[in-house]
């Protein structure tokens, strides 16, 4: 996707939250490092086509999300849950 496709895409919609008031869409909780991981999945699935459409399910359960997500999900996960099992 070139420069000028990702500035049209964006004049498309009006993203000003004010005049909504809703930014459920966003918040606090997504960090840039998040909203660029999730972004690098999407890129990797549609293979920069504009055209090809995808689910939360094709991103999440695409190879490109397996190799570069999961594991680091899964190695969170556990470092949390260990002192939880420690009865």
């Amino acid at each position: 996707m070139k420069e000028q496709q990702i500035i049209d895409f964006l004049k498309i919609r009006d993203y000003d939250i004010r005049k909504t008031q809703n930014a459920r869409w966003i918040d606090q909780k997504c960090t840039p490092d998040v909203l660029s991981i999730v972004a690098d999945c999407i890129l990797e699935f549609t293979q920069y086509s504009i055209a090809k459409s995808f689910s939360i399910r094709d991103i999440w359960d695409s190879p490109y999300t397996n190799e570069n997500v999961k594991p680091y999900l899964v190695s969170s996960m556990s470092r949390i849950l260990k002192p939880l099992n420690k009865n």
